[in-house]
């Protein structure tokens, strides 16, 4: 039971590694033109919020 708890997490982990590795990739090839997260935030009813 132990082990395949820790299989299971150890599993999660690389999953999450490969994830972030894969989403740094595509941002270095995909840039978002100059926008930042703070440009694009939404607020519930969607419309985009101006500073």
């Amino acid at each position: 039971m132990r082990d395949m708890l820790k299989r299971i997490v150890l599993v999660v982990f690389i999953l999450l590694v490969l994830m972030a590795v894969s989403g740094y990739f595509y941002m270095q090839k995909h840039p978002m033109e100059g926008k930042s997260s703070a440009d694009k935030t939404l607020n519930i009813s969607g419309n985009q919020i101006s500073k």
